[in-house]
């Protein structure tokens, strides 16, 4: 709560405006209270804390750039705050841990690789389909470009 209200680490409107500018960049990743990767390997089998994203400063940051922005830490964002993120400016969205943490636990807990690249299968499909709620999509996803 003490950072996301300071500020503290967010991405300066003035730098991503300069940077996008002096780059020519395509994308622009920002921080705006979302939180990259578990924060320590003592806690990398805990779920991750939840973040709060500062929805108008995105929206500041997408004005300011005019480039799609991205979104790393997204395991653990409430979903809301997904979905109003999509509307400010977030066009793609990282979500590493979601994916490690069931290979990781999986692995220590069978001791197969081939059980952990199932469970990393298992949680992609319901990261897609339940919490992204994107279901019927490989017509698009297999198409071939025009």
């Amino acid at each position: 709560d003490e950072l996301f209200a300071s500020g503290k680490g967010f991405t300066k409107v003035d730098e991503a405006r300069r940077f996008v500018a002096e780059t020519g960049c395509d994308w622009l990743s920002v921080a705006i209270g979302n939180i990259h990767g578990a924060i320590s390997s003592g806690l990398k089998d805990q779920k991750k804390i939840a973040a709060r994203l500062d929805l108008e400063h995105l929206e500041s940051l997408f004005r300011a750039t005019g480039v799609p922005l991205v979104l790393h830490g997204g395991s653990g964002i409430p979903w809301e705050d997904v979905l109003a993120s999509f509307q400010k400016g977030i066009v793609k969205i990282n979500i590493g841990t979601e994916i490690r943490q069931a290979y990781e636990t999986t692995l220590q807990s069978t001791g197969k690789i081939s059980a952990a690249q199932a469970a990393v299968y298992e949680r992609t499909i319901w990261l897609i389909s339940e919490y992204f709620g994107l279901k019927n999509i490989q017509p698009l996803l297999t198409r071939e470009a025009p």
